[in-house]
C-alpha cells in the first residue's frame, strides 16, 4: 500500500531526512508498525496520559524495588573490580585515580604516565616550577622504607628535583601523614592516609608550590626565611588539619553506611504499612456492604437470599491454598463495592445492577481477572500488572497489594 500523509513536525522531517537512502523505507516501516501497536495497546486519546502514567508509574516501582541495589552499588563495584583482593589492579586504579585529578587541577601542566617506565616513578610532570615525580601508593599496610629508597633512586636517575610520595590507604614507615625533606638537593612531599580520592596528590603538590614559592631550595640567599619559626607552626596546623580531614572522612562514610541501613528498613516498613491499610480498607468497606444490605432488608422488610456463598464454592473445588486466598480477597473488593458475584462454569461473573463488570479465567497454575467494562480512554493503565487483550483488561491474581488497588479501581 502506498500512503501519502504531510509531516508538519520539524523534529520528524530533521529526523527523516538524514535516514540514508538504502534504509529509509525499513526506519519509516517500523516506525509506523511500532507507533500503530502503541496507539492499539494503549486506546490512547493523543492527550500523553497513557504513555506518561505508565511510565511514572514503572518508575516509582522501579526506584522502590531496586533502592538497596543503588543503596550498595559502591560495594558491588569494588567487588566487581576485585580491588580489595587484588593488589595490582587496586594499585593501578589508584594511579589512573591521581593521575586524573592531577590533570582536572592543573589542566595548563603536562602530565604522563610512566608507570610502566622503569626507574620513572608513576607519573612525571612539567610545572612553571620544574619537573615533579610523582609516585602513588594504595597499600593495605605501611609503605616500607624500601619503596623510599627506590623512590630516592628513580629521583636521582632521572636528575628531578622534586618529588612527592603519595600513600593513598596507609601511612608510611618513619613519616608523618604530612611532611617534607630535602634529600640530595631534591625536595620530597609525603603524604598518607588520606583516602581512595585523589585528594592527597593535589594537597602534596599544593604543598610544594607554597615551600617553592618561598624558595626553601636557596638556602644560601633565604635562609632567615627557611628557619623561620613560623613555617614550623603552619606545620603543625596543617598536620592537624589533615587529621580531622580524615575524622570528617570516617563519619561521612559512616553516616552514608547508616543512611542506607536506615532507608532500607524504612522502605520495608513503609511498605508493609500500606498492605496493610489497603486490607483494612477492604475490610470496611465490605463491613459497610453488609451495612447497607442489613439497612435495605428492614426497609424492604424481606429476606436477602445470597445467590453465591464463598464457603461452598472453595469446598466445591481442589484449590491450592494460595488460589483460595486470591478468591477470598477478590470477594472482599467485589461486595465492598457492591457488586454481585454468579457462577457460571465455574467462574465467577461479577455485575452490578446485572451489567456484567468482569470475570475470571482460572488456568493450571493461575487466576486471571478479565474486565469486560471500562472508559474509553485508560489514562490509568499499568503494564506492570494489566495487559489488554481482545477488549479486555486481563490482571493476573496473587498477594500484591498494589494489584488489587488496581482491581478496585476497576471494578469501582
Amino acid at each position: 500500500m502506498d500512503l501519502s500523509v504531510p509531516i508538519f513536525n520539524e523534529e520528524d522531517i530533521e529526523f527523516i531526512r538524514g535516514l540514508p537512502k538504502d534504509k529509509f523505507d525499513q526506519v519509516i516501516q517500523t516506525a509506523l508498525t511500532i507507533g500503530f501497536k502503541s496507539i492499539q495497546m494503549s486506546e490512547v486519546n493523543m492527550d500523553c496520559h497513557s504513555y506518561i502514567d505508565p511510565l511514572k508509574a514503572m518508575i516509582e516501582t522501579s526506584t522502590e524495588e531496586h533502592t538497596e541495589k543503588i543503596n550498595g552499588i559502591d560495594d558491588k563495584l569494588d567487588a566487581l573490580l576485585h580491588i580489595r583482593t587484588n593488589s595490582s589492579r587496586k594499585g593501578r586504579l589508584s594511579e589512573d585515580l591521581c593521575i586524573r585529578r592531577l590533570t582536572q587541577q592543573y589542566p595548563d601542566w603536562e602530565f604522563s604516565d610512566v608507570t610502566h617506565v622503569g626507574h620513572e616513578g608513576d607519573c612525571r610532570a612539567i610545572s612553571p616550577i620544574g619537573e615533579i615525580l610523582y609516585e602513588f601508593k594504595s597499600y593495605d599496610t605501611n609503605v616500607n622504607k624500601e619503596q623510599l629508597n627506590k623512590f630516592y633512586k628513580d629521583l636521582e636517575t632521572t636528575g628531578i628535583k622534586l618529588g612527592i610520595f603519595v600513600s593513598n590507604t596507609s601511612g608510611i614507615v618513619g613519616k608523618k601523614d604530612l611532611e617534607w625533606e630535602i634529600i640530595n638537593g631534591s625536595l620530597v612531599i609525603y603524604i598518607s592516609n588520606i583516602g581512595f580520592n585523589g585528594h592527597g596528590c593535589i594537597m602534596a603538590t599544593e604543598l610544594l608550590l607554597a615551600l617553592m614559592k618561598s624558595n626553601i631550595l636557596d638556602t644560601e640567599n633565604h635562609w632567615l626565611l627557611y628557619q623561620n619559626y613560623e613555617t614550623d607552626e603552619i606545620y603543625r596546623n596543617m598536620v592537624d588539619t589533615l587529621d580531622d580531614y580524615r575524622k570528617d572522612n570516617e563519619l561521612i562514610y559512616k553516616l552514608q553506611k547508616n543512611i542506607k541501613d536506615f532507608r532500607f528498613r524504612n522502605n520495608n516498613m513503609i511498605d508493609g504499612l500500606e498492605s496493610n491499610i489497603f486490607q483494612l480498607s477492604l475490610n470496611a468497606q465490605n463491613t459497610f456492604s453488609k451495612m447497607l444490605g442489613l439497612v435495605e432488608q428492614i426497609k424492604s422488610e424481606q429476606q436477602i437470599v445470597a445467590n453465591f456463598c464463598l464457603d461452598d464454592f472453595i469446598l466445591a473445588n481442589n484449590y491450592s491454598d494460595k488460589s483460595i486466598e486470591a478468591f477470598r480477597q477478590l470477594d472482599k473488593v467485589a461486595r465492598g463495592l457492591g457488586l454481585q458475584i454468579h457462577l457460571a462454569d465455574n467462574e465467577w461473573i461479577i455485575l452490578r445492577e446485572s451489567k456484567l463488570l468482569a470475570k475470571t479465567k482460572t488456568l493450571k497454575s493461575k487466576i486471571q481477572l478479565l474486565v469486560t467494562e471500562y472508559p474509553e480512554s485508560l489514562v490509568n493503565f499499568n503494564p506492570l500488572y494489566e495487559e489488554f487483550k481482545d477488549k479486555k483488561i486481563i490482571i493476573e491474581l496473587n498477594d500484591n497489594h498494589k494489584i488489587w488497588e488496581i482491581i478496585q479501581l476497576r471494578l469501582n
